[in-house]
């Protein structure tokens, strides 16, 4: 029987964020965390979201809300981001969301890398439905819940 084939997807930084805290243990956020534990989910991610992603966990609202989570566990997580995921650069730059530029790099890094899906649950991003730009595949930016679904029904 063949390998089911691992799909690689930036995943938004507030979800990682929710994914870290495990507030919720069968939340979206936690159950993408599962998938890439098991390896049907290979993450992708640049600096602009490992650096986004510390700002917030450092944040004093976070660090009230998991007091464990000191600076050096913040700098090992990251750490193990970086060298786990998919990394790309992210010097791709472009005017993907002109509502919200701060979002711009977060679809760039789904495009450099070659993802098959941008998983958020930003309004704004899903809005965008897919990106294609000249020789890059469409990167379709779905809502959580339904990337867990067609990653479960084996359809990602």
């Amino acid at each position: 029987m063949p390998e089911p084939l691992v799909v690689r997807a930036v995943v938004d930084t507030n979800l990682l964020v929710r994914g870290i805290l495990r507030r919720r243990p069968s939340s979206a956020a936690v159950r993408l965390f599962d998938a890439i534990d098991e390896g049907r989910l290979r993450l992708v991610t640049c600096q602009y979201i490992l650096d986004e992603l510390r700002e917030t966990l450092i944040d004093p609202e976070i660090r009230a809300i998991a007091p464990n989570l000191s600076i050096e566990i913040i700098e090992q997580i990251l750490k193990e981001l970086r060298t786990e995921a998919d990394f790309v650069p992210g010097d791709f730059d472009g005017d993907f969301v002109p509502e919200n530029p701060k979002d711009n790099p977060i679809v760039a890094c789904a495009l450099e890398a070659d993802a098959g899906y941008l998983v958020t649950e930003d309004r704004g991003l899903l809005a965008l439905g897919a990106r294609r730009l000249a020789a890059f595949r469409p990167v379709r930016i779905v809502y959580a819940k339904k990337f867990l679904e067609l990653l479960e029904r084996g359809d990602a």
